[in-house]
């Protein structure tokens, strides 16, 4: 981020709540209740703990190194840290009026005891005006090193390999100084917590809603628009709309600060949509993008990888008959005017023409395409037409076709499953772009097709579309099986398509079967495929891991049809759609995409690579696959969530659900085994009975100690088909934490003005004491303002910024403003952590968001306010 720029916050909840004085102490607070004031305390998240030398320490000379095995701080077996290091120290550029330090402090070390297969990641927050840092993590065990190691803001992530006694190190050796927040996981944890705002893209003026069953038969384009003061409605199917207003904001043409003002009004416009009578959902129109990397070629080891030979063998029919809906940028035609003419590796498998089958939805606002009869750039035609650059990147989706169904004809590449009827479907322009409405209308489309058997999207964004989500679960409710890229920013950042429940997402692998370094990880990995990776040659053949397939180019207008090498999770995508088709080719009748699923939480259908973090169910195998769809058995699965439970001090009581594969089986627990002295299940699992969807497991703090740890195992035994299964999820009672050890780092908390200027008007800086902070502000001007706290480990003059520990009132990520009136407010309750809540729970993305900026003391010269309050 810029680290003078001020904020330019615009909140997303504009609530007015007045607090009264109420009695009581507020965390300490014991002035007179009559002054005007507000006084509170902030609490910290369990397991949280801070760097102790960051670069605000090292300002105050309270910096306690911890550079070596012999100072390594103590962390918690399973929780959150925020850290600072800097191979080297100066003064952050352009600091405005103050001069803003920062302090070298390579090296960071840890101790803590982990479980075998717990997770140690490390997420990095840079600052713009510096070179990127170089980084590197290591865990070492007994003398037994693992590492990661990588430059920028590339997720580190590292599995302990037994339980026992680690020393954790991170390292820096270039670049300038940075934030990280490390986070320590037991094993089969996938979700780890996110310590930035996700900032999506959308299209400025433009919205998505669902408007209720009442309306959705009595209004016409024109109706809705005008019930709704919009411009434009366009019908996506399902009861689900794209309205406009005016102007429409077309994003490429717009400068950084307008185009960032127009997102901001879009999303005060959409909030203001939601209210509307009649509508059910309004949510951004988001921009998804193709799941790819670089030009390069390779050769193709990614087949015998996944024993795709040896499934042909089994599988002979090669998935004939079996349709496959490539949902991408188009297909590569030597006459992209016209329909067909594709490229030679694909031509005999793409269905043939329809002139009254729309497979073009590229609206004319990312469109390249030359046609433009429709207004709306939808057409028949799914032809590529190109971008005329010199490396083109609009050519994906034909590599992404390639490697699902190119023939089998000894020239040119293979696909996966080289019988398969492709369904060329457009939805990507511009840039490899496409928004949600055209996605949705896609998905709708191919939701009522009968010809379509898999949906292969390799493209993805962090919009968590709820009528995208929907449309896709009806794809899967009509058998259709949905697979996306799992996404390329190597973090554990929910992506989507691929997040949501009934979609395979997929993750990448190298030549070596390691996970690709840009490769997602998490809740968006279901399993991996090959992805390739440009960085490695794992196999030793003299070539970078890349995907090879077919592509085009259009340097100087003239459409060649040609080869390329590509690394990306767009890439291991369509190794799966095209293993699908191979099952489907194999048994029509006998596989469904939830007996797909089924077979994958087995482990039927995969090749186990170890840790479920980054590699989900495993590798795809294509034999194992086939086997799988010519036996035709399905053994039940019954999984949980969470797949593990761990309770503290702060937390007694867990929800546990469960899922069944095949979906709708009847299941009956047959025993259950666990200690009772530790935990309770509510309701009570009886031999004999139906399985429940969830039961509330509860720790029975009566039979535990503080400082001790306690763990058991929940065994359920269960039936169902005539075949039996046991489902385990071990449970962790870890008491050894005490509550005043949390410590989430130094805290200023700020009064800050509710307007666009974000100015800061009153601060106070406050430490952790008993495991959170109390603060105080007297003799406060009465008025409206933004209350918020949060640390500055860099010394750059901003909290709350990605990375940072933050707390807002009354919710991180929907701050409301406060009303201070002539009696004092107290009882103010925040909580504090370095996480960041999603946009599933914020309603919407928040966009723009830089941080707080700290008070000066009214000089030009003077240093940002920042004596230490007593503590209360």
């Amino acid at each position: 981020m810029n680290s003078h720029a001020p904020s330019k916050l615009i909140p997303l909840s504009f609530v007015l709540l007045s607090l009264v004085g109420c009695g009581g102490g507020g965390g300490g607070d014991v002035l007179d209740a009559q002054e005007p004031g507000l006084g509170g305390t902030i609490t910290i998240e369990s397991g949280t703990r801070v760097d102790s030398d960051t670069a605000d320490d090292s300002r105050l000379n309270e910096a306690v190194s911890n550079d070596s095995f012999s100072t390594a701080q103590l962390v918690p077996s399973t929780g959150i840290l925020g850290g600072y290091l800097s191979a080297t120290s100066g003064i952050y550029p352009d600091s405005g009026e103050f001069i803003f330090e920062y302090f070298a402090d390579q090296q960071d070390t840890f101790r803590a005891d982990l479980a075998a297969g717990s997770t140690i990641t490390v997420q990095v927050f840079g600052d713009s005006d510096f070179l990127a840092p170089s980084i590197s993590l290591s865990v070492d065990q007994s003398g037994v090193s693992d590492s990661d190691s990588g430059a920028g803001d590339t997720a580190l992530m590292v599995t302990a390999r037994a339980e026992g006694p680690a020393e954790i190190s991170l390292r820096t050796a270039g670049g300038g100084p940075f934030r990280y927040v490390l986070s320590v996981s037991t094993t089969g944890v996938t979700n780890f917590p996110s310590s930035y705002y996700s900032q999506p893209e959308f299209v400025p003026d433009e919205a998505i809603v669902v408007m209720s069953q009442q309306e959705q038969g009595r209004l016409d384009p024109q109706g809705l628009a005008g019930a709704l003061s919009a411009s434009s409605a366009k019908s996506l199917g399902q009861g689900a709309w794209l309205v406009r207003r005016e102007p429409v904001g077309v994003v490429a043409s717009q400068s950084s600060s307008a185009s960032g003002a127009l997102r901001d009004q879009t999303l005060r416009w959409i909030t203001n949509l939601k209210s509307q009578p009649g509508v059910q959902v309004a949510e951004p129109n988001y921009i998804y993008r193709a799941q790819a990397d670089r030009d390069l070629s390779s050769l193709q080891w990614n087949l015998p990888l996944i024993s795709t030979p040896l499934a042909w063998q089994a599988a002979p029919t090669l998935g004939n008959s079996v349709g496959v809906a490539v949902m991408d940028t188009g297909l590569f035609t030597s006459t992209p005017q016209t329909y067909g003419d594709w490229h030679l590796d694909l031509n005999t498998n793409v269905i043939p023409f329809n002139s009254g089958r729309i497979l073009d939805y590229v609206s004319a606002e990312v469109d390249i395409d030359p046609q433009f009869n429709d207004p709306l750039g939808y057409d028949n035609n799914p032809a590529d037409p190109g971008d005329g650059k010199p490396q083109s990147s609009n050519f994906h989706g034909t590599h992404v076709a390639g490697i699902v169904a190119a023939l089998q004809d000894s020239a040119g590449v293979e696909g996966v499953a080289p019988a398969a009827t492709l369904w060329p479907v457009r939805v990507l322009g511009r840039d490899g772009a496409g928004t949600l409405d055209d996605l949705v209308a896609a998905v709708n489309w191919a939701a009522d097709n009968p010809d379509i058997d898999v949906i292969n999207l390799s493209l993805g964004g962090v919009g968590p579309s709820t009528v995208l989500e929907a449309a896709i679960n009806r794809a899967d409710e009509n058998g259709k099986l949905v697979v996306a890229a799992a996404g390329n920013q190597g973090t554990d950042e929910l992506t989507y398509p691929a997040a949501f429940e009934r979609v395979i997402g997929v993750g990448a692998v190298d030549a070596g079967k390691v996970r690709a370094s840009y490769s997602n990880f998490g809740g968006s990995v279901d399993l991996v495929a090959p992805g390739g990776d440009a960085t490695r040659d794992a196999n030793l053949d003299g070539n970078a891991d890349l995907v090879i397939s077919t592509w085009g180019v259009d340097d100087g207008g003239d459409f060649i049809r040609s080869y390329a090498g590509l690394q990306g999770t767009s890439m291991a995508a369509p190794h799966v759609a095209g293993v699908y088709a191979l099952m489907k080719g194999a048994n029509p009748e006998g596989v469904t995409p939830g007996q797909f699923r089924a077979w994958m939480v087995s482990g039927v259908l995969t090749e186990n690579l170890g840790n479920s973090t980054e590699y989900g169910a495993g590798l795809i195998n294509a034999l194992k696959s086939v086997d799988a769809a010519l036996d035709g058995s399905v053994s039940t699965i019954v999984l949980s969530s969470p797949s593990a439970i761990e309770f503290d001090r702060a937390r007694f009581n867990s929800e546990l659900d469960f899922t069944v594969y095949p979906e709708g089986e009847s299941v009956v627990v047959d025993n259950v085994a666990f200690d009772p002295n530790l935990i309770s299940l509510d309701p009570a699992l009886s031999a004999g009975n139906s399985l429940p969807s969830s039961v509330a497991v509860s720790a029975l703090e009566e039979n535990v100690v503080d400082g001790q740890s306690y763990a058991t195992t929940i065994q359920i035994d269960y039936s169902a088909g005539g075949e039996t299964g046991t489902l385990k999820v071990p449970v962790s009672i870890d008491l050894r934490e005490l509550v005043d050890e949390r410590d989430a780092g130094r805290h200023y908390v700020l009064l800050v003005s509710p307007d666009e200027s974000r100015e800061t008007i009153e601060q106070r800086v406050v430490t952790a004491r008993d495991g959170s902070y109390s603060f105080s502000f007297d003799d406060i001007e009465p008025g409206e303002y933004f209350l918020v706290a949060g640390t500055d480990m860099d010394n750059n003059g901003f909290i709350c910024e990605s990375g940072e520990a933050c707390a807002e009132y009354p919710v991180n990520g929907l701050p409301e403003k406060i009303v201070i009136g002539e009696e004092r407010v107290t009882g103010v309750t925040l909580s504090t952590s370095f996480r960041r809540p999603t946009i599933a729970s914020m309603g919407l993305p928040r966009i723009g968001f830089e941080g707080y900026r700290l008070k000066n003391r009214g000089s030009t010269a003077a240093e940002p306010v920042r004596n230490l309050e007593v503590n209360r």
